[in-house]
């Protein structure tokens, strides 16, 4: 055989080995140096074409959605006027007991419970509380009185004839958190300015509950009863939690403070024992008054409230100061300031996204109208509702603006857009809101689920596995931070308005509701 004829084989034989090799194994390939000279062009556009294939990330997301029918839809009530047994609008607050699941529909005034824990998506609810059927959505079932019959508490003489709206028993007008307590079922029913407790866990429709917070009776509806401020009153409460079935905490928004019930109340009106965020409980000023000058002792439209019994921490979500503060033991008299502060570098202060300057301009540590906390052997969790994320401690933050260790709902810690500037999606979030860590407090080695309640995109989301960072990344991921946060517009252009037409920012939720 001649010289001329044994290349000629040899290169044929390279030919079809390197082809071989790019069809079974890009990895191989790509570690692999390939003749060019050796393969045409149409065999290295083969190559290339199963490289582009083989390098799609996958990116971890939710498993379930209640709600929706799928991941990819995020409308109210899914494009109906009237909602259903598997529709939401607005949910703000989630929470399962057992096998029971409870849902705060704030949109259609009312709260749906599921007997069993959802086996596939967008699975209907059992019941309905707050309404007589689950096509009902009207506040307070529609049920109305006019301001002259309660005219004497509102200070406004011009408002009398005015129609509003009017609590019963068995109504509910924009519910906002919930919790099971002690074997019973509690619910901030945040427009009628009371939290409602039934006497067990409710199955049927339109159940009434057998106990009121905040007012007199199941038939009063005012804020602050009439405008009397106190430890037995309530003004848009928001975020309610035991953690311990003796305590109960409840985030009392519009009056800026926390109430604390030491004992399970018994009665109906019963007065709270501690406040938080004022120094006394006939006071209820944003920030004690003086609303720009923020402290660690004052409160501006608190949402959330979480308890960790087994490390005795207390957390609260200070929304209209973009900040979560948290108290490393259960305080025991009016006023006491928190011991640590996320989402602002000290205590002092108190813009959105901290140096970033609001809008879309995020970062791992600033946060925009933070929503829910909740804390457990699966980290810390905070809802950044403007910035469309949930922020992820794996371990209890030490520090004051201790930067978060992952996110949920964007791919990096400075993007902030709702699901992401495209269509819903199993990774996305919309107006993040309440949330629920699962978790058998007996099974150390339960990993557990995290509810999120994706009001924007009228859905529940529950992630079974996070998208936490493996630990051979850390210090890349710590690195890119730096650079993104050296020219942070190089990632997020312009600034754009958050709020919608019917939101407005702390400062002027403020004189709104003084």
């Amino acid at each position: 055989m001649s010289d001329d004829q044994t290349r000629n084989e040899e290169e044929a034989r390279e030919k079809e080995d390197a082809l071989n090799v790019a069809e079974s194994d890009v990895d191989e390939v790509e570690e692999e140096e390939i003749d060019e000279d050796v393969l045409t062009e149409e065999e290295m556009e083969e190559v290339d074409e199963v490289e582009v294939v083989e390098e799609d990330d996958h990116e971890v997301g939710a498993i379930m959605v209640l709600g929706q029918s799928g991941f990819a839809e995020g409308q109210s009530n899914r494009g109906a006027d009237d909602p259903s047994d598997n529709t939401l609008c607005e949910p703000q607050y989630v929470v399962r007991f057992g096998e029971m699941v409870f849902v705060a529909d704030r949109g259609n005034h009312r709260v749906l419970g599921w007997n069993t824990f959802p086996e596939e998506n967008g699975e209907p609810a059992s019941f309905v509380l707050g309404q007589e059927d689950f096509a009902d959505c009207l506040e307070n079932r529609g049920i109305t009185t006019t301001l002259d019959e309660m005219t004497s508490g509102l200070g406004d003489e011009s408002l009398d004839g005015f129609t509003v709206s009017k609590p019963e028993e068995d109504t509910l007008s924009q519910p906002a958190g919930l919790d099971v307590i002690d074997g019973k079922l509690y619910v901030s029913d945040s427009g009628n300015h009371r939290v409602l407790r039934w006497n067990g866990l409710p199955s049927d429709d339109g159940e009434a509950p057998g106990l009121v917070l905040g007012q007199d009776n199941l038939e009063c509806g005012e804020a602050n009863r009439r405008g009397l401020v106190g430890s037995g009153s309530l003004f848009f409460p928001f975020g309610l939690r035991s953690g311990d079935d003796q305590h109960v905490f409840v985030a009392d928004k519009d009056n800026h403070r926390v109430l604390i019930w030491n004992k399970i109340p018994f009665n109906n009106g019963w007065n709270a024992d501690i406040c938080l965020g004022q120094s006394d409980m006939d006071e209820r000023e944003a920030n004690r008054g003086d609303f720009e000058n923020v402290t660690p002792d004052s409160l501006s439209f608190p949402t959330s409230v979480f308890y960790h019994a087994e490390s005795g921490k207390l957390f609260v979500v200070d929304q209209g100061n973009n900040r979560v503060l948290i108290w490393n033991k259960l305080p025991t008299h009016n006023g006491v300031p928190a011991d640590l502060v996320l989402g602002q570098p000290n205590f002092y202060s108190r813009e959105a996204n901290v140096t970033q300057g609001g809008g879309s301009r995020c970062d791992g540590i600033g946060m925009n109208f933070p929503t829910d906390v909740v804390y457990g052997r699966k980290g810390l969790f905070v809802s950044d509702s403007v910035n469309n994320r949930v922020l992820g401690w794996k371990e209890l933050p030490t520090e004051n603006g201790q930067p978060a260790d992952f996110v949920i709902g964007q791919k990096t810690f400075y993007e902030g857009k709702y699901n992401r500037n495209s269509d819903p999606a199993a990774t996305t979030l919309n107006d993040p809101y309440g949330m629920f860590l699962d978790e058998d407090p007996e099974d150390e080695e339960d990993k557990g689920k995290l509810y999120i309640c994706d009001r924007g995109n009228a859905r529940i989301l529950i992630w079974d596995e996070l998208p936490i960072p493996e630990e051979e990344h850390e210090e890349e991921d710590e690195d890119e931070m730096h650079a993104e946060v050296e020219d942070p517009e190089l990632l997020m252009g312009e600034d754009e308005d958050f709020f919608e037409e019917d939101e407005m920012p702390p400062e002027e939720l403020e004189e709104e509701t003084a």
